[in-house]
This record gives C-alpha cells, structure tokens and sequence, in this order.
C-alpha cells in the first residue's frame, strides 16, 4: 500500500495504467487533475448550502477515496502549489493519517484506499513543472514510464480506433518523422513538441479513407494549432512524405465551408426533397432561399 509516484513522458500510458489495473482488480478509480492554481477544497472539500439552505460539508475527492477505499491519481503532482503538497504529508508517512482541518477530524484510510501520483520530468520541456524536494519524493516508490514502443502503439490505434493496420503504421511514421524535426522554440520545445500520443488518437478517430483524405485530416489536427508558417510548412511537408500523397492546399481542405458549396449541398438537398413532395418540398425550398 505504498505510494507510488509515476514518472514519465506526456502521453506515455501513465494515468491510463493505473486506470486499467483499477478496473482489473474491481477497485473505483478517481482522478484529480492538479495546475497552478489547484485549491486544497478540491483535495479535502468546502461548506456548501444544501436544498433547506442548510450548510454542510461536502467532502473533497480525496477524502472519499480515503474513507471508502478507492484507488485515486493525483495528476501532474509537480504543478500543485507547495500548500496542497504539505496538506499530503500525514497522508505519506507511515502513520497514514489525513487531517481535514474544516471538521476537525483525523481519517484513517480504508484497507483498499491506494494513492498515485504522475508526473512529467522537471525542466525546460515540460514548462512550469517544479522540482519536487528529495524528502517528499522518498515518500513514494518511484516508478518511471518510457515511451510506448512503436509496435505497440500500432496495436492501440487499430484495437482503440479500429483503422487499418496500414494507417497505424503512417500515422506512427508521421508521429516518429516530426519528432526528430522538433523545434526549438519554447512552444515546441522536446521531441513532443509537433505531436503525442494523445494527438495519434484524435487523428485516428477520425476515420479517413484513403491517404489523402488521411493527410488533410492529420494537418487538421496538427497544423492548424499552430502560428508560425514555418511549422505548418514542416507539419505539411512530412505528411507529404510519409503518406505520399499530393501537395496539400490549405484552400481546398476547408472547400465544405465556403459559401458557393455550402448553397451547391441546400440545392442539392431542396431538390432531393422535393422528390418526395408536400410539405417537405416546400420546407426545402424556403431553407434553400435562406
């Protein structure tokens, strides 16, 4: 029942292990996302007004994953403010005890409760992470996650998304070519700077058919989120490469939103319509006007 901090790359499978492992095991899993500007209520729980306009305590995540055994993550642990990481120490010590100063009360944790905590390695690519101190950090058995390799990483996208095996290897091929191009600028900074994981996903689930249609969706999802016309250019230029396809025109991925199509697809639906006739002929007609 020790604490166990994950620490690995950005979409490298952390979070979504010990979700996994939770869900084998029959334990309920939660998760508590923490940022700068975390609260320690979202931790430990706040006074709200109940439907008599009554005030109650309404416990925190953690203390009911304390109390009742459930298996809880604690997200990019190096971005919590310093208070909430001093409001865990009676947690990590051997004593195991959590205090909630709004009731006054000292929780033992249930038999089952397990506590988790991921984060990215400190340093410029991962911006605003702390370094956390050498004696929290020996309160937790570290583990550190790599990358996940390239084949089973094919094997996620064709189970997860159910695409073709032949596109999971260009989109891997694509995620691995931008890669070694990465930048140096500080939006962009490390090897996952263009794409991760998480992007590979967003990219399948868009379920292309045929490599062209595959490529303007990956510059979709990658390029368009970017500023500089030179990292559009290389996010095209790779897509190009790997998918073999055309050079990809920026005009022509979005010709469903220019107006003459989008007046060519209301006629086209008016005159369908009008085939069945009544009302709905006339429906389509007023919608075609418009």
């Amino acid at each position: 029942r020790h604490p166990i901090l994950l620490q690995g790359p950005t979409s490298s499978g952390k979070t979504s292990l010990v979700e996994y492992l939770a869900q084998r095991t029959g334990h309920r899993f939660m998760r508590i996302n923490n940022h700068e500007h975390t609260d320690l209520q979202e931790y430990l729980g706040t006074y709200v007004t109940d439907e008599n306009g009554q005030l109650i305590f309404q416990e925190g995540a953690l203390v009911q994953a304390v109390r009742k055994g459930y298996w809880v993550v604690l997200d990019e642990l190096n971005l919590a403010p310093t208070d909430v990481l001093e409001a865990l120490n009676r947690l990590l010590d051997d004593n195991r005890e959590l205090f909630v100063p709004e009731l006054q009360e000292t929780i033992r944790p249930h038999p089952h409760f397990m506590l988790f905590a991921t984060q990215n390695p400190p340093g410029a690519v991962y911006g605003g992470r702390k370094v956390l101190s050498k004696a929290f950090r020996n309160r937790f058995m570290e583990l550190h996650i790599g990358d996940i390799p390239d084949e089973e990483l094919k094997t996620i996208l064709h189970t997860r998304c159910e695409i073709a095996p032949s596109y999971c290897v260009k989109l891997v091929e694509v995620m691995r070519e931008l890669q070694r191009r990465r930048q140096g600028s500080r939006a962009f900074a490390g090897k996952d700077g263009y794409i991760t994981a998480r992007d590979l996903f967003r990219w399948a689930n868009r379920q292309s058919n045929g490599y062209e249609h595959l490529a303007a969706d990956g510059f979709k999802v990658l390029g368009e989120r970017l500023r500089s016309d030179a990292e559009r250019n290389s996010i095209r230029e790779v897509l190009e490469k790997c998918l073999k396809v055309p050079q990809l025109v920026e005009s022509t991925l979005y010709a469903c939103a220019q107006e003459g199509v989008l007046e060519q697809r209301l006629e086209s639906a008016a005159s369908q319509a009008e085939k069945l006739g009544g009302l709905e002929a006339a429906d389509a007609a007023g919608l075609c006007q418009t």
